[in-house]
């Protein structure tokens, strides 16, 4: 029992590999690095493609996985699993928009008002 879901823990540490560039899109904010440029646009589009990739790829395919092991997953594994994607899927999804928000959106924005 204690090695059943090794391999579905291996694939949710995936995920972890996208907090590299939300933790160094911080840090760049943090240091004033952010207005100046070039690795910071690097890092955005960068932190965008893993989070696609490693968070909601990652998500939706373990989503999947537990759906169709049901049968196979005791009903507490089912129901904590169940509940916490739900609750980290949400979490991702509020992520996501502000970083759209944040990094995309606003600088389309900006670039509209000064063609203006």
């Amino acid at each position: 029992m204690a090695r059943q879901f090794v391999g579905f823990a291996v694939v949710a540490l995936l995920v972890e590999l996208n907090s590299v560039f939300l933790h160094l899109r911080q840090l760049l904010r943090m240091s004033g690095w952010a207005a100046s440029g070039t690795l910071y646009q690097l890092n955005s589009v960068l932190n965008l493609g893993t989070f696609v990739a490693f968070r909601i790829s990652t998500l939706a395919w373990m989503t999947h996985w537990l759906a169709l092991n049901r049968e196979r997953v005791s009903l507490p594994c089912f129901a904590a699993g169940s509940v916490g994607l739900s609750l980290i899927m949400v979490m991702n999804a509020m992520i996501f928009y502000r970083l759209l928000r944040s990094d995309f959106l606003a600088a389309s924005r900006e670039g509209g008002r000064k063609d203006e």
